[in-house]
């Protein structure tokens, strides 16, 4: 037993080097290698989607780690296997016994938002990491800790996930968590009655605060003095102090240069939309939530199309449930999400199904977009510039419509599978990563 888990440890820091954050983290961390007799490896994960998932998207990749450390070629057998893995403290990797997000605290804390729920992946590992800092040097690594980014990135999962750690520590720490709206309405109610001696009381003796949306506390100046005096006295005791705004300090217009240079004193860090991968990851968690089945090509096609927040990603998917349970439709697949979405709405921008948008069609868009014969296109030549517009061709051919990657190989000058799937795999990075390459490719998108 501890060879297995020895060969199996070492197969995920391999696929940990190799995958992307976020798709290691829901898809692999939580298997577990059982057993492994006669090069037949079997591999438990924890529920049926991830054993789909695993088998159509990871089996090559998850067989070459193992093959790696066995030095035997194996065959991989996924199957569920509840509860594989005990809850882990994220900063220390020890088990956790004492403390429950779900016990009643004064923190304020949503029991949902822990590491332990927290998707990270390249828009957000670099303030995952400083937030980990921060739980093991609380007022001392980072401090303040100045999260911003757009709405919906996860600034406030994040701050929180600092809160309920640090309670984990230690359960005696007083952590608040608020916004900064609710801090100016305290003080002003305790203006109104008399009561600013408790009111400092109860703000300054904390050992951390969260602030939320501390952009509202700009051109109120009684509200900046007080939170002014309050951040002070935290700070010069070593208490830690956190904040996310959905910009940087230096942006937040009325907001005074003295707030401005204490915001800035720590550590700011910026929270990105989340990129394909970490879509991809964010769907699968919120389905293994709502305990809805949906298809693997299902959720691909959902990650490539909800290129936004988090939020308008559990929106669509809480629509997709209830549309889904109204007509009894069990496992959701590509079929049920691309009907979902109406592809006459101005809204969605999907234009998925019209009745021109067929491969000829793609094809002449994307060679006229690129000013390029279509022959050019379909041809043979390796020239940069070809191989690039045929890339993306490929790609809209895979993504928009759905073909086959044999019927896009030969529709593109005769090209094998694997060419295809190296097509889409880079322009699905690029996509994730680049922002040029993904303002291209809805360009042309919004031209079909």
């Amino acid at each position: 037993m501890d060879n297995i888990e020895r060969i199996w440890k070492n197969t995920q820091e391999e696929l940990k080097i190799t995958l992307a954050p976020a798709i290691f983290q829901t898809f692999v961390l939580k298997t577990q290698l059982i057993s492994i007799e006669n090069n037949l490896a079997i591999i438990g994960c924890p529920n049926t989607y991830s054993v789909d998932f695993n088998k159509k998207r990871h089996y090559d990749i998850i067989k070459n780690a193992l093959d790696n450390q066995t030095k035997n070629d194996n065959i991989l057998n996924f199957i569920v296997q509840e509860n594989l893995k005990t809850d882990f403290d994220t900063a220390n990797n020890t088990p956790l016994f004492s403390y429950s997000p779900n016990r009643v605290t004064n923190s304020s804390l949503h029991p949902k938002y822990t590491f332990e729920n927290l998707i990270v992946g390249n828009s957000n590992n670099f303030a995952f990491a400083a937030a980990q800092s921060i739980v093991k040097n609380p007022g001392l690594s980072y401090n303040p800790f100045f999260i911003w980014g757009g709405v919906g990135v996860g600034k406030t999962h994040l701050m929180q996930a600092i809160g309920h750690e640090l309670l984990k520590k230690n359960p005696d720490l007083k952590i608040k968590y608020f916004s900064a709206e609710s801090f100016g309405n305290e003080l002003i109610s305790a203006l109104k009655t008399k009561t600013m001696n408790q009111f400092k009381e109860k703000y300054r003796n904390l050992d951390c605060i969260l602030v939320d949306d501390i952009q509202f506390i700009a051109g109120k100046e009684y509200t900046q003095q007080e939170f002014f005096h309050t951040f002070n006295a935290l700070h010069m005791n070593g208490k830690q102090v956190i904040l996310t705004s959905d910009r940087k300090p230096s942006e937040i217009d009325h907001l005074e240069d003295r707030l401005v240079s204490r915001f800035m004193g720590g550590l700011t860090v910026d929270i990105q939309l989340p990129d394909y991968e970490m879509r991809i990851a964010i769907i699968s968690q919120k389905i293994e939530e709502k305990g809805i089945q949906i298809t693997p090509e299902a959720v691909e096609f959902l990650a490539n199309n909800i290129e936004s927040n988090i939020r308008e990603i559990e929106g669509k998917l809480q629509q997709i449930t209830i549309q889904s349970l109204a007509q009894q439709t069990g496992e959701i697949d590509l079929t049920f999400i691309q009907n979902f979405f109406n592809p006459s709405s101005a809204s969605n921008n999907f234009n998925l199904t019209t009745t021109k948008l067929n491969p000829r069609h793609i094809i002449s868009v994307c060679a006229k977009h690129f000013n390029i014969k279509t022959s050019d296109l379909c041809g043979k030549s390796r020239k940069k510039e070809l191989v690039n517009a045929r890339h993306i061709t490929a790609y809209l051919l895979l993504t928009q419509i759905n073909l086959p990657l044999e019927e896009v190989g030969h529709l593109l000058g005769g090209r094998d599978h694997t060419s295809i799937m190296h097509a889409r795999d880079k322009i699905q990075n690029d996509f994730s990563t680049n922002p040029q390459t993904r303002q291209l490719i809805n360009q042309i998108k919004n031209t079909f």
